[in-house]
């Protein structure tokens, strides 16, 4: 596996200089999942972001009474796990499951904000796309509570 391909092949990585893919490729760990193991529960520490290599995961988000009210698939490309970047947030909020056999690239997320502090012009892109991402499942999840 070419690690840095992967990283580059995110959107929440992309265009990033060379020399920082570089410096993530030095954090991040390879994880294999089988098809229904859990990589976090909701209320887990939230330490990793997750990048996806191959397999799909299922992203499930409980509020109050209702534990699948809103749920997404996570293909190759994607990033999961984003919880591990806000320093305030040290719990997940969602469960996810893997739906087949997947590779992921594991990143701790205190070593990924080291590397983007080191590095603004690099970070300010990522955690800005990170907002946008919030934003919009914010409003996903507000919108399908509210036809719920």
């Amino acid at each position: 596996m070419d690690i840095q391909a992967a990283l580059k092949g995110t959107s929440l990585l992309s265009d990033l200089p060379a020399d920082i893919y570089a410096a993530v490729a030095k954090i991040a760990r390879r994880v294999h999942c089988e098809e229904g193991d859990i990589l976090y529960n909701i209320g887990d520490p939230a330490r990793d972001v997750f990048v996806m290599v191959s397999g799909r995961v299922r992203f499930t988000i409980g509020v109050g009474n209702r534990p699948e009210s809103g749920a997404s698939i996570f293909s190759a490309g994607d990033t999961i796990g984003w919880a591990a970047l806000l320093q305030d947030q040290p719990r997940r909020i969602a469960t996810a499951v893997c739906l087949e056999d997947s590779d992921l690239l594991a990143l701790d997320g205190g070593q990924l904000l080291a590397v983007f502090d080191s590095r603004p012009d690099a970070g300010y892109p990522v955690m800005r796309r990170l907002a946008k991402w919030i934003a919009r499942d914010f409003l996903n999840q507000s919108t399908m509570l509210n036809l719920a």
